[in-house]
């Protein structure tokens, strides 16, 4: 079974922790695929970024139903920044994601009434082998696609402890920064986001 294409499906995986067989950064995890959403969006030319705010240059459909309700969404909106873009129904696309790697049998989901659900990954090796994949582009000289660097910025700036936990954010912060430029406006908002998620629980 092949990996699915989308980033927030990708997202989602790296997002499982495979030893413990849970999911992990729950609190900011809509936040993390929404901004992937976006960057898939824009590394496929379908959104630019016009002074600050999200531009739609291209609103043919993906044939991804999570990426065409995004795009879709932007489209029909006024101009937004990208933060409010990330920000925007972050609770419903970790449902959207969840239920479409569901049905393409990523994983098994079973209900529980007071605690979240409980998430069951299928696929653990394929999920490893990609989560070493996505940590090898942090070397200096690896030459990773520009889809796996965009994993792995939007895991470190979404902050995932399953690809790279905090020590690590900060002792390959160089790499992490030289990264982003492929997804530059979307990591940006997507570090802002996760803090100020973070401020206001803090302050709740």
């Amino acid at each position: 079974m092949n990996l699915p294409r989308s980033l927030p499906a990708r997202l989602y995986l790296l997002a499982y922790d495979v030893e413990k067989e849970r999911l992990t950064a729950r609190t900011q995890l809509g936040l993390v695929l929404r901004a992937a959403a976006l960057a898939d969006l824009y590394l496929d030319q379908r959104l630019t970024d016009d002074d600050g705010k999200v531009k739609v240059i291209a609103a043919k459909p993906t044939g991804d139903p999570v990426l065409d309700a995004v795009l879709r969404r932007i489209a029909e909106a006024k101009p937004r920044s990208w933060r409010r873009w990330v920000n925007a129904d972050d609770r419903r696309i970790v449902r959207e994601v969840r239920d479409q790697l569901e049905q393409d049998r990523w994983i098994e989901v079973k209900p529980r009434r007071i605690l979240p659900d409980r998430v069951t990954l299928r696929e653990r090796r394929q999920v490893k082998r990609y989560a070493t994949e996505v940590k090898a582009a942090l070397r200096p000289a690896a030459d990773a696609d520009p889809r796996t660097e965009a994993a792995l910025v939007l895991a470190a700036r979404g902050e995932l402890p399953t690809v790279l936990n905090r020590r690590g954010r900060r002792e390959h912060a160089r790499r992490i920064e030289e990264l982003s430029d492929t997804v530059w406006p979307v990591a940006r908002a997507l570090e802002k986001a996760v803090r100020q998620k973070h401020a206001a629980a803090a302050s709740g």
